[in-house]
């Protein structure tokens, strides 16, 4: 059956990878990223795949452009029956004694803010049609302390909570929701975090080496379209009786993301 999905975030890295994979089955997919070339170009990578597409160029964590962004899709299609959230600012490394308040801010209006608007908008078009399935994304930062990664782990955190909320109280309108909690992928973010674990050895900071002598087989990262697989199975009937869940994915334990804990 086709359905409409909407993912957030969907221009590039885990949203794209969840875009293409998802194209493949025959479903519209409404690509929303904050450049519209960027949405435009994963719009059209869909596109090739056979499958319906709109871009449309959003900032999420304004609740005016969220709103507009729902009405365009209902235009286009009719509804929403999944949301997925992937939206994620990783904001610069540093300890929370200098933390600037602003940064703080942005980092909860971009990664939490963002998941109760559209999250709202969905809900308000899910209840009256009793079924929809919401799939957020939280992190391996949000399950335990990170020293530097303040403002990104308390929002990783809270969206494991909301999510949970979210599956509580739309269970009896027929909507699920659950969220993943990658360990490493493949992309910006993880070399963004590989860098900042290796400065900090450099100048001597409270972290474990890069160069971790891990046993057995190298680590693998998550890959996009691996956590579009996993997206995939969450929407079917097999992953139906999946709902409130903070699901960890990936070889999060064994990451170099994780070296600068020296009990892992």
């Amino acid at each position: 059956m086709t359905q409409t999905i909407l993912i957030s975030g969907g221009g590039r890295g885990a949203g794209l990878g969840i875009a293409t994979t998802l194209a493949g089955d025959g479903h519209n997919i409404v690509v929303a990223d904050l450049d519209p070339n960027t949405a435009e170009a994963a719009a059209e990578s869909v596109r090739l795949s056979g499958a319906e597409s709109l871009a449309i160029a959003a900032d999420v964590s304004d609740e005016g452009q969220v709103d507009e962004m729902f009405r365009r899709t209902v235009e286009r299609f009719g509804t929403v029956d999944v949301l997925i959230n992937c939206v994620a600012w990783l904001d610069p490394a540093g300890p929370i004694v200098d933390l600037p308040t602003e940064r703080w801010h942005k980092a909860i209006r971009t990664n939490l803010d963002s998941v109760m608007f559209t999250t709202r908008a969905a809900l308000r078009l899910m209840y009256p049609q009793k079924s929809g399935v919401i799939v957020n994304f939280s992190s391996v930062s949000g399950t335990r302390g990170f020293p530097d990664r303040a403002s990104y782990g308390a929002t990783k955190a809270a969206i494991i909570n909301f999510t949970q909320t979210t599956a509580m109280e739309g269970r009896e309108h027929g909507v699920r929701a659950n969220c993943l909690v990658p360990g490493g992928i493949e992309g910006e973010r993880t070399r963004a975090l590989r860098e900042m674990v290796a400065r900090r050895a450099r100048e001597g900071g409270p972290v474990a080496s890069e160069e971790v002598d891990y046993p057995g087989p190298p680590i693998q990262y998550l890959t996009p379209e691996w956590i579009g697989r996993y997206v995939r199975f969450l929407m079917s009937e097999d992953g139906s009786m999946i709902n409130g869940q903070a699901i960890p994915i990936g070889e999060s334990a064994r990451s170099p993301l994780q070296s600068i804990f020296f009990d892992l």
